[in-house]
C-alpha cells in the first residue's frame, strides 16, 4: 500500500506519477479526452458536423444529444466491431474514457440510437459524405468497378446464394462499388448475393457529379446494356472479355462489345486494364481494418446500415491522414 505521504505529480506527458520519498513508484496514464485512441476522429467529426444545421425533431422534448455526438458513437461502434445498439449502449456504459472523448455525460438509450441514426442517415450522412469527398478531391478520371461477397447468417431470409471468384459458393450479400484511382468510393450499393454484377447499372447514374472518363471492370461487366448506359453518361467502359460460349470475339452481336475487345487486347487498353485489380485492396482494407464482413448480421437493412458507417469511417480516416500528411494507405502497424 502507498502511504499517505506519497505525493501526486502531473507531468507534461499527461501521466499521473506517484512519488514517495523521492522515488517514482508508479506512472499511470490520465483518462483525458485527448488521450483516447479515437480523439482525433472525434474532433474531425465535430468539425464536419458543425458545418451543417442540426436535424430537427418533428415533435417531443428538446434533444439531449447533438448529431455530432451520435455520429461519434457510430464511429466507436465501427472501430470496436459492435453489432447492435443494445451492445453499443452496454459497451459505452463501461467506457467512461470514450464518453469523455465524445463529450457525453450520459449514455443514450438504444431506442434513442435507433431513432436518431435513422434521421441522420436520411439527411446529414450524405452531406457529410459529399463534404469529405470534396475535401479529399478524388482522382476520378480513371475509376474501378467491382463487387465483393459479404457472408451473413445462415438464417437470414433476405440473403441469397451466390458465387465468388475466390470464396466459391456463399450465402449472403454483395457490395458493389465504383472507386476512384486513389481508392475513394464514389458510388456503391448492397444487394443480395444472387444479384448479377451486370445488373448494377444504378451506380453509373450516381456518377453524374464526378468527372469520370474511363471505367475499368472485370469480365462480369462485359454487357451491351452497361456499355450503352456508360455511353449515355459520357463514360468509356473497358472490361475484360466474357466469351459467353461465343466461338470468337468477332462473332459478338453487340458493336460495343467488339470495340471493347479490340481496345483491351492491345496497346494502351491492355496496360490500363491491369490497374483494375487495385480495387481489391480497397475491399481488403474495409474487411481487415473495419470489419466490413459480419457473418452474424441478418437482414439486408442491418447489413446496409453496417456498410454505410464502415465506409464513412474509412473516409474519415483518409481525411485525417491527408491532414496529417500521411500518404501511405498501409495498415497502421505496417507504416
Amino acid at each position: 500500500k502507498i502511504e499517505k505521504s506519497a505525493k501526486m505529480w502531473l507531468d507534461e506527458s499527461s501521466h499521473t506519477t506517484i512519488i514517495h520519498k523521492g522515488r517514482i513508484i508508479m506512472s499511470v496514464a490520465r483518462l483525458s479526452s485527448r488521450n483516447h485512441p479515437l480523439s482525433e476522429l472525434f474532433s474531425l467529426v465535430d468539425q464536419l458536423c458543425s458545418r451543417f444545421e442540426e436535424t430537427r425533431s418533428r415533435q417531443g422534448r428538446p434533444r439531449r444529444f447533438s448529431d455530432a455526438q451520435i455520429v461519434k458513437c457510430l464511429v466507436y461502434q465501427v472501430y470496436y466491431r459492435i453489432r447492435s445498439f443494445r451492445e453499443l449502449e452496454w459497451k459505452l456504459k463501461q467506457d467512461l474514457w470514450a464518453l469523455r472523448g465524445m463529450g457525453i455525460s450520459e449514455v443514450p438509450d438504444h431506442s434513442t440510437f435507433c431513432r436518431r441514426v435513422k434521421a441522420i442517415e436520411e439527411d446529414l450522412y450524405y452531406r457529410v459524405y459529399q463534404e469529405i469527398l470534396t475535401e479529399l478531391q478524388p482522382e476520378a478520371r480513371v475509376c474501378f468497378w467491382d463487387s465483393t461477397p459479404l457472408r451473413s447468417s445462415r438464417y437470414d431470409r433476405d440473403a441469397e446464394k451466390g458465387k465468388g471468384t475466390r470464396l466459391g459458393w456463399f450465402y449472403g450479400y454483395k457490395l458493389h462499388a465504383i472507386v476512384s484511382e486513389d481508392l475513394l468510393p464514389l458510388s456503391w450499393d448492397v444487394t443480395p448475393a444472387g444479384f448479377y454484377d451486370n445488373q448494377a447499372s444504378q451506380l453509373i447514374r450516381s456518377l453524374s457529379h464526378h468527372d469520370v472518363f474511363l471505367l475499368l471492370a472485370d469480365a462480369a461487366y462485359d454487357d451491351h446494356r452497361l456499355f450503352a448506359d456508360c455511353k449515355d453518361a459520357g463514360i468509356h467502359l473497358a472490361t475484360q472479355v466474357n466469351m459467353r460460349r461465343s466461338p470468337s470475339p468477332e462473332s459478338f452481336r453487340s458493336a460495343h462489345r467488339r470495340q471493347n475487345w479490340r481496345f483491351v487486347n492491345r496497346g494502351l487498353g491492355k496496360k490500363l486494364l491491369r490497374k483494375r485489380s487495385r480495387i481489391e485492396s480497397f475491399f481488403s482494407t474495409l474487411k481487415m481494418l473495419y470489419g466490413l464482413e459480419q457473418p452474424r448480421l441478418y437482414g439486408i437493412y442491418r447489413y446496409y446500415r453496417h456498410v454505410l458507417w464502415v465506409i464513412l469511417v474509412y473516409l474519415l480516416d483518409r481525411l485525417m491522414n491527408k491532414w496529417m500528411d500521411i500518404s501511405t494507405r498501409k495498415a497502421p502497424w505496417n507504416r
